[in-house]
Formats: C-alpha cells, structure tokens, sequence
C-alpha cells in the first residue's frame, strides 16, 4: 500500500477514535450521572461545589491524575447526579464561597441552572456602524457572555454592519407566579435582592428553595416572606426553579412549583495591573483559607430580623467617589475578566475616615486577613450580612451589638489593595448582593 493512502488511513482511524472517545462519554451520562461541560474560570473545587460532591469522586469517575489540569471544553461525568437538561452546558463555583475583593481575583461562575430557550424572550437588534459587543450590551441591560450564548458567537470582537443580534427582553417575573406569591421587585436581575410572599390562607408553614438555595420564611402580617439573593455571575441567566411547600394547619403539605426568570445585570469591566507583591496574594493556599473562612461565617443564620427600614452609607460623605461598582467585571494583568466580577462597592475616599455600621446587628468577625485585610463583619439577622475590608483600623469588637450609625472602623489600605478605600460587601442566604439595592429599598 502506497505511503499516501497509509497516512489517509491512519487519519481516519484517529478520527473514529475521537468519536468513539465522545459516544463514551455520551454513554456514561446515565440515569445516576450527568456530563459537564468545563467552563473558563472553573475549578475541580468549585464544580465539586456545584455538584454537592466530593473532588475525589470526579477525579475517580473521570481518572484525572492531575485535579489542577482542567481545559476549556473538557467534558466531565459527574457521578451520582441525575441528568437534567444539558443542552446549555452551565459554569459553576462555589455559590457560598466568596473570593478577595479590593481590586479582587477573578471569580468564577455561580451554578447555573438550564435554560430555556428564548426565542420568544427576543428582540432583534440590526448591528450599526460603531457597535461594539460590549456597546450594545450595555445599550440594552444584558452581558457579553448572554450576547455570546444566544448568537452563537465565537468571537465576540467581529461583528459587521447589517448583522442581526437577538437581544434577550426583560422578563415580569410575577407573570409566571402562582395565585397568593409575589416576586418583589417583578423584574429580577442579576446582582438584586428579591422577596418572596406568600400570601395563602390556613397556613401554619412554609419550605422552600430556590435554585439550590434554602430560603426561610417569616410571617409578616398575612404574609409569608423569604429572602433571596441572586448571583451577580454572567452565566446565572435563565430560568430558575423555585419549590414550595405550604402546610396547612393540619400539617398537611401541599406542593407549589414555577420558575422565576433572572435577567441580566448591567456591569462595567474595569482593567487592573497587579503587582508581583499582589499577585503571591493570589497563592491558592492562601485564597481557599481565607475563603473557607468567610463562607463560614456568612452561611450562619440567626432567626429574627435586627433592621427596620433602609440601610445607611457607612460612611458620612455625601456622593463618595465609587472607586469599583459592585458586579464590575476584572481583567488582570490583560487577562479575561472573571464571569461572577466585583464582589462589594468601593468608595474611593482618604485613609482615616470613619465607617459606620448600616443598621442593626451584631459583629461576628473583626480581625486581619491576609487578603481582604482588616475587617468587621456584621450579622443582621436572617441569613443578613455586611462586611467591610482593607481598613486601616478595627473600632468594633467580635460580639458587640451594634446600631446603624456605630463607628466600627477606619478606612484604609491593608491586604490585597492598590490604595486608600473602602470595600463593602452584603450576603443573602451566602449570595453577594448589591448593597445599594438596600440603601435604596425597604427590604423586606
């Protein structure tokens, strides 16, 4: 046989190889297993998270020798959990587990759950002279990542005069909501903090999740009322489960289900240069502690409600210079920013100036770490959070009870930090959110 036609062969056999190598892994997604679709910024770790499942039994379902050596499209088993629909492959991480903020790592992605198609959530947008991905994105309140997915385009960069994008349409999501619930505000985005009331006669309890996350009913008034924080994250988009039990006053359970739309944020990216001091900040021996610690801390939950009414500013200056927004997407050093982005607000503001608490609460953390640095963290009640990093100095105390309008600390420029500012972050049931939301709104 002729060299030419051997080569032919030997290139033919590679590629029945190949595909056999994906009919497996088709094959192996049974009844008690799924397949993942490895994403940018993901990790063994923050997978293992998504999945409830241990990094040792995706190494042994998939013989990875190396934990660390994951690709961009690598697929994954999954054992022990059960297939749903795969069609949009989802990025993960840790939904409880925050990283450093201040200028900040790059986050990963949140779970995100399937996505229902949105040919009827569309609108159509004809690409203009000037465009850019990005221009149109903020134009119209959606992500790059959002853009990207629903056209299909590899290079988001290359777009031409004359091309029509599909533009997802913002969604009520109380449309979609049983009789007696109500998802305040209607419209849910990235990033916000909703409730959700239940208003439904001869009720003694309410259970219930969303997504993954456990929420918590209180009864107020005639209405039972639970928290829930949405991922800032540019994949968590789409449609999101939420399950309900209502008991009567028999004790007798009564199943409600529907979905709540989550439509996308509108967050600016920002490029930052680290330096070599900066980047060993990053060492993930030092990272995974420090954040094993806050997600420790934020994933308590102390019943009853210490707040009433709107946050305050923790600090007494009126406009403060926001240095970083809340959700901002980061590229360092020109990488590729981060999918979940900037995990609190920043305020720009001299070293020494005094921070105040938001409201009511109590202090369950003021210390030093070696990224956020100094900090005080605050627990409202509810699963409720607030914390502030990079201070110059700790005025509050681990126990104290505090009021909103307590000196707590001092602003300043410790841990992973390019100068003098002030960082504050906000959990809900372990999710960052925006914290302006309740400087805005009465929540609840």
């Amino acid at each position: 046989m002729d060299p030419q036609t051997l080569a032919r062969l030997a290139l033919l056999s590679a590629i029945l190889a190949v595909s056999a190598q994906g009919a497996n892994v088709s094959t192996n997604t049974t009844a008690n297993s799924t397949t993942y679709i490895v994403q940018a910024g993901d990790t063994l770790f923050s997978i293992a998270t998504k999945f409830n499942i241990t990094v040792a039994a995706i190494q042994q379902a998939n013989n990875l020798a190396n934990p660390n050596a994951l690709s961009v499209g690598q697929r994954l088993i999954i054992p022990g959990v059960v297939a749903q629909n795969t069609a949009t492959p989802a990025s993960t991480s840790s939904a409880q587990v925050p990283t450093a903020r201040g200028p900040t790592p790059n986050a990963t992605a949140q779970p995100t759950s399937s996505v229902n198609s949105q040919t009827s959530e569309t609108e159509t947008y004809i690409v203009r002279a000037g465009d850019t991905l990005a221009s149109i994105a903020a134009q119209f309140g959606v992500t790059l990542v959002e853009l990207q997915r629903i056209n299909n385009l590899g290079n988001p960069n290359v777009l031409s005069v004359g091309q029509r994008l599909l533009i997802p349409k913002l969604v009520n999501t109380n449309s979609a909501a049983p009789d007696g619930i109500r998802i305040v505000p209607p419209v849910v985005r990235q990033g916000q903090t909703i409730t959700l009331r239940v208003n439904a006669a001869n009720v003694s309890e309410v259970l219930g999740k969303f997504d993954q996350q456990d929420l918590r009913f209180n009864k107020l008034n005639d209405e039972w009322v639970a928290l829930i924080g949405i991922s800032r994250c540019a994949n968590y988009i789409g449609e999101y489960p939420v399950n309900l039990t209502l008991r009567d006053t028999l004790g007798n359970p009564k199943a409600v289900q529907f979905n709540v739309r989550v439509n996308a944020g509108t967050f600016p990216t920002e490029d930052i240069t680290l330096t070599a001091q900066m980047s060993a900040l990053l060492d993930p021996a030092i990272m995974n502690a420090e954040n094993a610690l806050v997600a420790q801390t934020v994933s308590q939950y102390t019943p009853g409600q210490a707040w009433k009414g709107a946050f305050r500013s923790p600090v007494d200056i009126k406009n403060p210079r926001v240095s970083s927004q809340f959700g901002e997407r980061r590229s360092y050093n020109g990488g590729k920013p981060g999918l979940c982005g900037h995990e609190g607000q920043d305020y720009g503001v001299a070293g020494g100036t005094p921070v105040y608490a938001t409201a009511p609460g109590t202090v369950i953390l003021a210390q030093e770490l070696k990224v956020r640095g100094k900090v005080v963290f605050i627990d409202h009640g509810r699963g409720v959070f607030t914390a502030f990093y990079h201070l110059k100095q700790i005025d509050a105390q681990a126990g104290q009870r505090v009021n909103a309008g307590d000196l707590i600390a001092q602003v300043g420029t410790t841990g992973f930090s390019t100068g003098d500012h002030l960082h504050w972050s906000m959990w809900v049931n372990g999710i960052y959110v925006n914290p302006l939301q309740w400087v805005e709104e009465e929540i609840p």
